[in-house]
């Protein structure tokens, strides 16, 4: 087809580690590419400046949208700019990309896809069982494309050896990156509160002692809004926050360690892609703290058996139970024991296989099968 006009809408700069892929096909293609950013957004800190240094583009403010023909608008998340949205249609069309999967909580939530011209999710199983879970309504508006943040894993810059070098970690060294604890909204404060200040110190100081017998490195991987407390810099060799989204720091560490050890997170979506050997940690029990809408996808895709938490070399720990310290050093054991040097990657078929039924074909090519789209619906 011809050249397309996009503007990619950046209100925060995570969206950048799904949009780079995006951009950079879009410009392979010869499209016309443009950043828009919405000063408004109260998590947009620090946005500017990567989306000058992680897509080399100036942006723009949104009001650029009043002034340009623009072929297509498109943005991370069914959430985004609502009133935006409303104002511009129909003569803008306005696509939407996943993240994580939050178009589908968003649609379990009760909400729709009104004011998108094109709405795409990750995998075509969890499509289903959205779809199934609300009745059957959504189901021609979504489509499944994969997940464009994993085309980076076909960066040149991704692999092993290159991460290592990066972020100056030794090549014959074995690396454990451990993923901080995020706090969950829905537990009550006095529970919290003694989950940060006990039970959080006992497992990253036996983290800590299990690193030290096997001589490996661990490295924390934090993101600003888990609120660190100051002693994990004291016993962990290194914490290291979000330097970049494209490149994606989370990812090039990924790929850099041999292990990974995290509480109940979304990054087994990754470490899956990259196939690393994992420990999932549960602080409390994940039906207290998941959100309810979120909670029967979180169940079938990541706890039960072959889910993202849950297969081989992936597996769980309770660690509100009397016996978790002796059960997440025997997990640990079990799938980070002989796992160091390159020679063990890419984990188990399970769970790539657990990826796929998440977020759908790890080919690199989700950023083509979306662009394809958008050429297509440009007519008419």
């Amino acid at each position: 087809g011809g050249k397309v006009k996009l503007a990619f809408l950046i209100p925060r700069a995570n969206h950048l580690k799904i949009i780079g892929p995006v951009w950079d096909e879009a410009k392979r293609r010869g499209h016309q590419v443009e950043a828009l950013v919405m000063p408004a957004d109260p998590k947009g800190a620090g946005v500017l400046a990567h989306i000058q240094a992680e897509l080399g583009a100036p942006s723009r403010s949104t009001r650029r949208l009043w002034e340009v023909d623009f072929d297509w608008v498109v943005a991370v998340g069914l959430r985004t700019a609502p009133d935006l949205r409303q104002r511009t249609r129909p003569q803008l069309k306005w696509a939407a990309l996943d993240h994580c999967g939050d178009n589908l909580t968003f649609l379990l939530e009760g909400n729709s896809t009104a004011n998108w011209d094109l709405v795409t999710t990750l995998s075509e199983e969890a499509k289903q069982f959205a779809v199934a879970e609300t009745g059957g309504y959504f189901g021609n508006d979504l489509v499944p494309i994969g997940y464009p943040e994993l085309d980076q894993l076909s960066l040149q810059t991704m692999t092993r050896e290159a991460c290592r070098a990066k972020w100056n970690l030794p090549a014959g060294q074995m690396v454990v990156l451990f993923g901080t604890a995020a706090r969950p909204i829905r537990l009550g404060r006095i529970r919290r509160w003694w989950f940060g200040q006990v039970r959080y110190r006992q497992i990253v100081r036996a983290l800590r002692q299990w690193c030290d017998e096997r001589g490996a490195l661990l490295i924390a991987k934090t993101r600003a809004k888990h609120g660190d407390p100051a002693w994990l810099a004291r016993i962990c060799d290194r914490v290291v926050g979000d330097e970049s989204f494209y490149p994606f720091s989370t990812l090039e560490l990924l790929q850099a360690a041999d292990l990974y050890i995290g509480f109940a997170s979304a990054m087994a979506i990754e470490a899956c892609a990259v196939g690393i050997p994992q420990v999932h940690l549960h602080g409390w029990p994940p039906e207290r703290y998941e959100w309810p809408s979120a909670w029967p996808m979180k169940q079938r895709f990541f706890l039960e058996r072959d889910g993202l938490w849950n297969t081989s070399f992936s597996s769980q720990v309770a660690c509100y139970a009397p016996s978790w310290a002796g059960r997440m050093r025997f997990h640990l054991s079990v799938v980070g024991d002989g796992v160091t040097g390159p020679g063990h990657r890419n984990g188990s078929a399970a769970q790539g296989r657990a990826y796929a039924r998440w977020a759908g074909p790890l080919d690199g090519k989700a950023s083509s099968r979306f662009l394809d789209l958008l050429e297509i619906r440009c007519g008419g």
